[in-house]
């Protein structure tokens, strides 16, 4: 994160920062690659501030779905559990 941030002044996600390395120690001389990342940087603020040494902003959106109550639906591994979850619908 600290390489990329310095080098280009991105700033990555922890999860994008693994697929970012991934991507540039599989790159061969003189190749491009692409990488997507998958989170803002304000969703692990606290990790990203104390990495990097900034206060990144976190965007209203994102502060306003913080915000909201975490919803979660227990469930098994079994893929016929959730199979029949999503078939309720």
């Amino acid at each position: 994160m600290r390489q990329c941030y310095q080098e280009t002044g991105y700033i990555l996600d922890p999860h994008g920062a693994t697929g970012y390395q991934a991507l540039v120690d599989s790159l061969q001389p003189g190749e491009i690659g692409v990488f997507c990342e998958t989170a803002h940087p304000a969703k692990f603020k606290e990790k990203v501030d104390d990495i990097l040494g900034i206060d990144v902003e976190i965007p209203d959106r994102l502060a306003a779905f913080m915000k909201g109550e975490k919803q979660s639906v227990p469930m098994t591994k079994n893929f016929e559990d959730f199979k029949k979850l999503l078939m309720q619908q």
